[in-house]
């Protein structure tokens, strides 16, 4: 047997046709869904396909019909557990509309999003949710100004054209504090991320609006921005419990970053509601796991995923849509055992 023989041989359109007794014309109809043919000539060629084997040739097909089905999404990092609520809701929509969703890591880099920006316009994905570093940059903008597809941003909202979802973290913010002032506090630190970006500039708003709202000047010195990891977290809370002007009250308002504070504290020998309350910026298991647990700031990430999904299939059809939609999430407290009145 030649080494020709053996090899599988490719099933062609015109291969089904003969098979299903119709046309090659019909066949295409039926690959592209065309209204005019009937359900009993569908099955007719369905059946031909599955039979012979044949299978779709998905990226020409894209090309014929100038669409890739496919959607980008860029975030920050992998390592925020609770936004998988938003992939995995936001993959559910698209994947019903015919759509799969890729995932990428800006790194945190307004050089990565601008190549990101270009690898997925030379992939020709149809949309693009993301997320970014820098909301000024002006060459992200410019990149953003010049995307030949849809794009929307995730918890942004610094481009006034594009698309956004996002969270209410001012409200959640003014909430964490204004009940730990309420509890007695008056030495609250803060550990928030990067100010450039919407969530910690949001969040640092709502804290001095909390203050504000009580007739209390916040303690400049008891604010930690830009913690952006973990570790970043650790030295911020040590730094702060370390110091002559020790803090009541901790609110760690950067997401995800709870656990390095936490770790921090435990290293000092410091328990958690006995000298110093605190509140995390976004729930999480460790959060209701601790103990005590941690009071922490709620919002539906699934129903983020779920609206920004929707709301980017709506721009990719071409809906006759205003510009520049915002949508914006509740946020709530959950108050727990971690935030108590000051012990002096």
């Amino acid at each position: 047997m030649s080494l020709q023989s053996r090899r599988p041989q490719t099933v062609k359109v015109r291969d089904v046709a003969r098979e299903a007794g119709v046309a090659v014309g019909t066949v295409s109809r039926v690959l592209n869904d065309h209204p005019t043919v009937t359900r009993e000539l569908r099955e007719r060629v369905e059946r031909a396909m599955a039979d012979l084997g044949y299978e779709v040739d998905v990226t020409a097909q894209s090309m014929r019909a100038g669409r890739s089905r496919l959607v980008a999404c860029a975030i920050r990092d992998f390592d925020i557990p609770r936004f998988a609520l938003f992939i995995k809701e936001a993959e559910a929509v698209l994947r019903e509309a015919g759509y799969t969703l890729l995932l990428a890591s800006t790194t945190n880099r307004p050089d990565v999003e601008i190549s990101l920006l270009r690898a997925f316009r030379r992939r020709r994905v149809d949309g693009v949710m993301m997320t970014l570093s820098d909301e000024e940059h002006r060459d992200v903008r410019q990149a953003l100004s010049e995307a030949p597809m849809p794009v929307l941003l995730i918890d942004r909202d610094c481009v006034g054209a594009l698309d956004r979802v996002t969270a209410d973290h001012r409200q959640g913010a003014r909430l964490a504090t204004g009940h730990l002032l309420g509890l007695g506090h008056r030495r609250i630190a803060m550990l928030v991320g990067d100010t450039k970006a919407f969530p910690s500039r949001s969040r640092l708003e709502g804290f001095r609006e909390a203050h504000a709202a009580a007739g209390i000047a916040p303690d400049s010195r008891l604010v930690r921005d830009n913690v952006l990891s973990s570790e970043d977290a650790y030295r911020a809370t040590a730094s702060l419990m370390g110091g002559t002007n020790t803090p009541t009250a901790l609110f760690v308002a950067a997401m995800d970053m709870l656990g390095g504070c936490l770790r921090a504290l435990r290293t000092m020998g410091l328990a958690v509601g006995d000298r110093l309350s605190v509140v995390a910026g976004s729930d999480s298991d460790l959060a209701e796991l601790h103990t005590p647990p941690i009071t922490s700031i709620e919002w539906d990430l699934a129903a983020m995923g779920r609206h920004a999904a929707i709301m980017l299939l709506e721009r990719m059809r071409g809906d006759e849509i205003e510009r520049g939609r915002g949508l914006t999430v509740p946020t709530e407290l959950i108050i727990r055992g971690s935030s108590r009145p000051p012990a002096n």
